[in-house]
């Protein structure tokens, strides 16, 4: 149990200049987690936000708008179950919020009141660094095997996806690997095998294919281009 000096305060200020950035996304879940009775989501999005406040993507915009923005989608694709929705704000809290977590995570249910559901869906999609491709495959089928938690992570690559711009090359043409090799596969499958999600993961599939396709044809043309200007240079 944590005591109340060590509780994250859930109704606190923030910086006005980084809640401008992810306001309208905020307040989209908020108003469709109140019109719905959506408690688990509702509990979430105030956690959330404060689990990641002081943290930035790469793009230097706050991580807060990354998990708004893979709920933000799947309630866009037609998606309104509270544990679905609640794991996905919460979805990169046990990877990047240890600090604020001394108790591995435990305290999300204990203190917070986060279901075991919502926690079990958050502990599937919590990935390791430095996973070889044999670690990744179980990774990846554990996932798809919970389609609540294959729905969160096709939403958060296909957000991903949509900032790939900020990887250096060898970091995006990993990703782009992963992708194909994984993502692409695992759509497919639960687009077979959960079909009253058919719609859901035939869109974020079709996207997600799009996203890295374009940038793995730009990727491969700069390359080339590349290539073509250092043999010329050599040539003189």
């Amino acid at each position: 149990m944590l005591n109340e000096k060590t509780l994250l305060p859930l109704n606190d200020s923030f910086e006005i200049r980084d809640v401008n950035q992810y306001i309208k996304s905020f307040m989209f879940i908020k108003g469709f987690a109140c019109a719905k009775n959506l408690v688990q989501t509702n509990v979430a999005l105030s956690l959330s936000r404060r689990l990641h406040d002081g943290q930035y993507r790469k793009n230097g915009v706050p991580y807060i708008l990354h998990p708004l923005k893979v709920c933000s989608t799947l309630i866009s694709y037609g998606i309104d179950d509270d544990e679905t929705l609640a794991a996905a704000l919460l979805h990169d809290v046990l990877e990047d919020c240890q600090s604020k977590l001394p108790l591995h995570g435990k305290e999300l249910i204990t203190e917070y009141n986060i279901s075991q559901e919502v926690f079990d869906i958050i502990t599937v999609l919590t990935k390791e660094s430095g996973l070889d491709q044999y670690e990744l495959s179980v990774y990846f089928d554990r996932i798809r095997k919970n389609h609540k938690a294959a729905l969160i992570k096709l939403a958060d690559r296909l957000h991903n996806s949509s900032t790939l711009y900020a990887f250096d090359f060898v970091k995006m043409s990993k990703y782009i690997e992963e992708t194909y090799t994984f993502l692409i596969p695992m759509a497919s499958f639960c687009k077979n095998y959960y079909p009253e999600y058919t719609n859901a993961f035939s869109i974020l599939k079709s996207n997600i294919y799009s996203l890295n396709h374009s940038m793995d044809v730009l990727m491969k043309k700069f390359h080339n281009e590349k290539e073509r200007g250092s043999k010329g240079a050599v040539g003189k």
